[in-house]
């Protein structure tokens, strides 16, 4: 679905290269997580991906169509993302947020119609979130409107969902609900999921492969092979053990950090 090769990343002025040669896919169906350490260059590289940044050299290519000879709305058909949340400067209902999901299928200069909003409530109803349909984004909890961000991006039927830290600021519970998300998405089998997180242990629950930053290169493999005792030292400079466990014959994975580790 997605595959990227060979991508190199500079800033201007910089002698630090981000990325570089970095090669990975995602199959239609699969969950991608992006982990590394503060400013290693996740969301740099998420940028790129969006097209929000131009990268020094490489491919990004959607079903083996290169997104350089794509136009901006042939991408944005295929694509969605849901940045971190934030209020809004605007004071949208949540039911008008998520018919905005719908601006790469409507033509320019025609409003919403009435069809348009109904597809929104039913999107907002399939994530639960109906009761925030009248509610002003900027009155919303970060974890509600997080969900209608979610609920924004999903109303187009996209292929591929790009998601940037959408569980940072949330509480255990709001952050559980975001990952339930995935998951259940993830199952669909419709979607090629790429999430850049900062907790390691989201990526046992919900990510097939992950890609793993580092200041001298890049890690990508299934996720049981990337986070592991030696990677999370080398890539986060803690000691750890992972912790794993089955309930109700689903197992489940943690990490539980030990102390930092001594260089």
């Amino acid at each position: 679905m997605i595959r990227v090769e060979n991508l190199n990343f500079q800033y201007p002025n910089s002698e630090r290269q981000i990325f570089k040669d970095l090669s990975f896919n995602v199959k239609k169906g699969e969950t991608l997580a992006i982990l590394g350490a503060n400013g290693i260059g996740k969301t740099t590289f998420v940028k790129c991906l969006l097209g929000f940044l131009e990268y020094k050299s490489g491919n990004i290519l959607i079903n083996d169509k290169s997104v350089k000879q794509m136009s901006a709305s042939e991408y944005w058909k295929l694509v969605a993302y849901v940045p971190q949340s934030k209020k809004s400067a605007f004071g949208f209902t949540g039911l008008e947020m998520t018919v905005m999901g719908l601006s790469p299928h409507v033509r320019m200069g025609r409003l919403p119609k009435k069809e348009d909003y109904e597809r929104a409530y039913e999107q907002l109803r399939k994530l639960g979130i109906e009761h925030l349909s009248e509610q002003n984004c900027n009155k919303m909890s970060g974890g509600e409107l997080q969900m209608v961000l979610i609920a924004r991006a999903l109303i187009k039927n996209p292929k591929i969902l790009i998601m940037d830290e959408p569980e940072s600021h949330l509480d255990l519970r709001n952050q559980l609900k975001i990952l339930n998300i995935v998951e259940e998405l993830n199952q669909q089998g419709e979607y090629s999921i790429i999430i850049n997180t900062h907790f390691p242990h989201h990526a046992f629950r919900i990510a097939n492969s992950t890609l793993l930053l580092g200041k001298e290169g890049y890690i990508f493999d299934e996720t049981e092979k990337v986070v592991n005792t030696d990677n999370l030292r080398n890539y986060f400079g803690i000691n750890s053990e992972i912790l794993s466990y089955e309930q109700a014959e689903k197992s489940y994975s943690t990490i539980l950090p030990i102390d930092l580790h001594k260089y």
